[in-house]
């Protein structure tokens, strides 16, 4: 009888230590890896003036859920600087800028994260409505909309959504990577990214 249940004790620390072997990595910040964030930039991005360094900062235009739990809410910052940049010039008529994404603000707290960038599309404008009728005023635009995937569909020049990649709607441009950094490059022109431009960021670690 003794023998038997040393056996089954056996078993259990056994299978106890396959188990812990096998359980996926959790993040502290409850942020897994591959989660997207819909967002845009809250400032241009022009080569011609970045340097290596500079601030660069997003913010989040729908909420991020799981499970019915909001992780990342609407409104969020998510921050990062450029790491690299190369201007234009006589010699050659490329241009790049890095982009390194590091840090997420969500209502005060900070999470240390690395974060690529999927796709960027064109900021995205509405109609300026008239305060006297409440329509849109023929070919005026306000000023960049703010809104998830979900709304999309109404909003003129919306064009990213989760299954997005690359360079979407803006011409010349193209989206590579380099290490922890998101290069945008252009063969003809100076890099420029204006405020509101579209970015799907891509959760590579959160801490």
């Amino acid at each position: 009888m003794k023998r038997i249940f040393v056996v089954t004790l056996a078993l259990i620390f056994f299978a106890g230590i396959s188990l812990t072997q096998v359980a996926p990595p959790q993040s502290s910040s409850g942020i897994a890896p591959g989660t997207l964030i819909s967002a845009e930039l809250s400032k241009p991005v022009d080569v011609k003036k970045a340097r290596v360094g500079d601030k660069v900062e997003a913010r989040s235009v729908a909420d991020v859920l799981s499970n019915g739990q909001v992780l990342v809410p609407k409104g969020s910052k998510i921050i990062g600087h450029v790491s690299g940049d190369k201007r234009r010039s006589k010699d050659s008529q490329d241009s790049t800028v890095e982009i390194v994404f590091d840090t997420l603000s969500i209502k005060g707290r900070e999470l240390t994260i690395q974060a690529t960038i999927q796709a960027i599309g064109p900021a995205l404008l509405v109609p300026n409505y008239s305060t006297r009728t409440g329509f849109p005023i023929a070919g005026k635009n306000g000023p960049t909309a703010t809104g998830g995937w979900g709304e999309a569909s109404d909003k003129p020049g919306s064009s990213l959504d989760p299954s997005s990649h690359g360079i979407v709607g803006l011409e010349g441009l193209s989206l590579g990577k380099s290490g922890q950094a998101s290069v945008v490059s252009s063969s003809g022109e100076n890099v420029h990214l204006e405020s509101g431009t579209q970015l799907i960021l891509r959760i590579e670690e959160s801490l």
